[in-house]
C-alpha cells in the first residue's frame, strides 16, 4: 500500500561512484541522523522599456544540495564514500585537493512504512530521489562532551529525478544489513588500537566523549594545560592523574567554496572546482581554572624571538585528533591561533571556558581505518609513522 508518511525507519541513502546503476550493501550509509534536500532554479528577470510586466524569467541551472548528518560509529564516512575515486590505488588523494575533484550519487530510497526495516521489502524502493554528479561541498566533525561524535556533510550538483517503480534502484538486496539487527561496526581485535598505550579493547561504537583518545592526539600548546606535543603522560598530573587541560567540545570543519566554470553552447557548468586556498577551521573548547593564558603583546612574544615566528604572538601548531573508532582528523603542523574567548562562570552559574579558534590553509585529512587501513599524522605527506601495515602515528 501507499505511504500514508515518511519516518525515519522506512528511509535509507546510498552514495555511489558516479554512472554506477547498481547500489550495493557498501554503499549504503550507516548511523545516518538526517537527509535533506533543498532545489534552486536561479531565475533571472528581464524587463524591457514599454510595459511594467517582466518581459522573461530566464531560468539557469538548478542547484541542487543535499545535507547528510550521521554519528560517528566505526562505518565508513559520508566524506569518504562521496570521494572514493580519489584514493584511486594510492593515498596521496586522500587530501582536501584529491577529494575536491570526485563526484558522485545519491540515492534517498523511501520504502514502505508497515515494515520494521526497509530490508523487509521484497522489492526496490517505493520512491527514489536520485542526486547525480555530486560534489562535497563541506565537511564538519563535532566532538562534544555531551551527545555523540557526528558529521554534518554538504554535498552540491545540477541534477535530481525522482524515480518509482521499476527505474528506482535501491534494491532489497542493497538495504539487505537494515534488517532490525544493524549495529555499529566493531574493527575487531586486530586493529590499529593495538600500538596506542592505554586503550584496551577496541570500541567501534557510536563515539563519545570518552572515546577521543588523547593518547593518540596531537594538541596545540597554546590551550593552556598542553605543555607537551600530545595530551597524555606528560600532560596528566602523576599526582592526581587528571589531565592539566579539560577539554569539553572539539570541531573541526571546512567548505570548498565552489564556483561554476560556464562555457558558451552548453547551459550547465563546465565543472565546479573548489575554490584555493581552502580555509580549514578547529575550534577546541576547554574548561578553565585559570583563564587562557594567550599573552597578546604589542610588539610579539619575545619567546618567539629568533625563530619564523619571529614579532608574532602565535607559533604555528600541529593538530591531530584520534577516536577510538577507527578515525583520525589530521590538520598538519600550521595551524594559527585565529582567537581565543574566556566567558561563562557567570552570576546565573556554570563553569568558565575558553573557546580556542585556530585556522590553516588546505590541510584537513580525514582519516579512517574502516575505509583506508592508514591511521597516523603526516600521513598524507608521507613523513613519519607510516610503516605500511596501517599502524598509526609511533607517539
Amino acid at each position: 500500500m501507499a505511504n500514508s508518511r515518511i519516518f525515519y525507519a522506512c528511509q535509507g541513502v546510498a552514495i555511489t561512484q558516479m554512472g554506477d546503476a547498481a547500489p550495493g550493501t557498501g554503499n549504503m550509509v550507516h548511523g545516518l541522523q538526517s537527509v535533506g534536500m533543498t532545489t534552486n532554479f536561479n531565475l533571472e528577470q528581464a524587463f524591457e522599456l514599454g510595459q511594467i510586466e517582466i518581459y522573461e524569467n530566464i531560468e539557469g541551472t538548478p542547484d541542487v544540495e543535499v545535507t547528510l548528518e550521521k554519528v560517528l560509529d566505526g562505518y565508513p564516512l559520508i566524506y569518504h564514500l562521496a570521494t572514493r575515486d580519489a584514493l584511486a590505488g594510492t593515498m596521496a588523494g586522500s587530501g582536501l585537493a584529491g577529494r575536491s575533484k570526485v563526484q558522485a550519487d545519491i540515492r534517498l530510497g523511501i520504502f514502505p512504512e508497515e515494515n520494521n526495516a526497509i530490508s523487509l521489502s521484497d522489492a526496490n524502493a517505493d520512491v527514489e530521489a536520485y542526486c547525480s554528479g555530486m560534489f562535497v561541498q563541506s565537511i564538519s566533525y563535532t566532538m562534544p562532551v555531551d551527545g555523540s561524535a557526528t558529521e554534518s556533510v554538504t554535498l552540491v550538483g545540477n541534477n535530481k529525478s525522482w524515480l518509482t517503480g521499476a527505474n528506482a534502484l535501491m534494491s532489497a538486496a542493497a538495504v539487505n544489513n537494515f534488517d532490525g539487527t544493524d549495529s555499529p561496526l566493531a574493527l575487531g581485535a586486530n586493529n590499529h588500537l593495538a600500538a596506542v598505550p592505554g586503550t584496551g579493547a577496541p570500541s567501534g561504537g557510536v563515539q563519545q566523549r570518552e572515546d577521543v583518545l588523547f593518547s593518540g592526539s596531537i594538541m596545540p600548546r597554546s590551550i593552556q594545560g598542553v605543555r607537551n606535543n600530545t595530551n597524555y603522560a606528560n600532560n596528566i598530573n602523576t599526582a592526581t592523574q587528571a589531565p592539566y587541560a579539560h577539554i569539553q567540545n572539539i570541531s573541526v570543519s571546512t567548505d570548498f567554496g565552489r564556483e561554476d566554470v560556464l562555457e558558451l553552447g552548453r547551459k550547465t557548468p563546465f565543472t565546479r572546482p573548489a575554490t584555493f586556498p581552502i580555509e580549514v577551521s578547529c575550534e577546541i573548547e576547554a574548561i578553565t581554572s585559570s583563564g587562557d593564558f594567550v599573552f597578546a603583546y604589542e610588539f610579539g612574544d619575545t619567546d618567539l624571538w629568533n625563530t619564523t615566528a619571529s614579532g608574532n604572538n602565535t607559533p604555528d601548531e600541529t593538530i591531530f585528533i584520534y577516536l577510538r573508532g577507527g578515525y583520525g582528523f589530521d590538520l598538519g603542523s600550521a595551524n594559527r591561533l585565529a582567537s581565543v574567548t574566556y566567558g561563562g562562570g557567570d552570576a546565573t552559574g556554570g563553569n568558565a571556558t575558553c573557546t580556542y579558534s585556530y585556522t590553516n590553509f588546505n590541510v584537513l585529512d580525514v582519516q579512517d581505518r574502516a575505509e583506508g587501513n592508514y591511521i597516523g599524522t603526516e600521513f598524507l605527506a608521507n613523513k613519519n609513522g607510516y610503516d605500511g601495515a596501517g599502524l598509526p602515528f609511533p607517539l
